[in-house]
């Protein structure tokens, strides 16, 4: 059943407080936030559409959240995961009744499952950017492609990754409101190498999804590599697959 693993490192938010309020969750400083509707579970932060997205840091949380199932603690583990599948999100609200008592992801589905594919089976061949393409050209692909990883290249070589934490800057201006221009105009055009999150692990193609989630639990990702060279992205959606 759910309440076996269900998350506890959880801090609950109002859909109506100001979108500020989670930027340290993106930052990887403060536990998961769980939107509210009032004394109701409404769903969590969709880091997709905030990358889309110029913020003040004054918007609302509930213009950028996902709906995502809420599942009873009594519920099956192979039933929650049939909910993830079809809901294509990789972390699930857990409740006890109907109130809110933590979250479930797909790592902790997946550990439980005990799948068996190997990492060339499990990842997305997400393109990779240059470390000297610009940074305007980093967040215009996480755009344009809807991730939340974009994998850094030199000379065909893995070097690191850009993620919500790294574009979060070119795409909020609470922190200078007054010189929005200039200041994102010399962020867009720095190169990626100077923003890109470096000592990033990675996987062989035929590791196992217990080599995978031993990463995962730590980074939230894993990037596959051959010989230094990248070759994929597994998030842990993909571990359901």
């Amino acid at each position: 059943m759910l309440k076996e693993i269900v998350r506890k490192d959880f801090r609950e938010v109002d859909k109506n407080d100001e979108i500020s309020k989670i930027f340290g969750y993106l930052y990887g400083e403060a536990d998961l936030p769980i939107v509210m509707d009032g004394k109701k579970p409404w769903g969590m932060i969709d880091e997709r559409r905030l990358i889309k997205s110029k913020l003040l840091g004054n918007e609302k949380i509930k213009d950028f959240v996902v709906g995502v199932p809420k599942l009873d603690a009594s519920y099956s583990i192979k039933k929650a995961k049939e909910r993830m599948v079809k809901s294509g999100v990789d972390k699930i609200i857990v409740t006890s009744d109907k109130r809110l008592v933590g979250y479930v992801t797909a790592i902790d589905i997946a550990k439980e499952l005990g799948i068996s594919k190997r990492a060339h089976e499990l990842m997305e061949e997400i393109e990779a950017i240059n470390e000297d393409d610009e940074m305007g050209d980093a967040l215009n692909a996480m755009r344009r492609k809807n991730i939340k990883i974009l994998p850094v290249v030199s000379n065909k070589k893995f070097c690191g990754v850009i993620s919500i934490k790294n574009v979060l800057p070119l795409t909020s201006t609470h922190e200078k409101v007054t010189d929005y221009h200039q200041e994102k105009t010399s962020l867009l055009d720095a190169p990626v190498k100077g923003f890109i999150e470096v000592g990033v692990e990675t996987c062989m193609p035929n590791d196992g999804v217990e080599e995978i989630i031993d990463i995962m639990e730590e980074q939230g990702f894993v990037i596959v590599c051959k010989n230094g060279e990248y070759m994929g992205v597994i998030e842990p959606i993909d571990l359901l697959k």
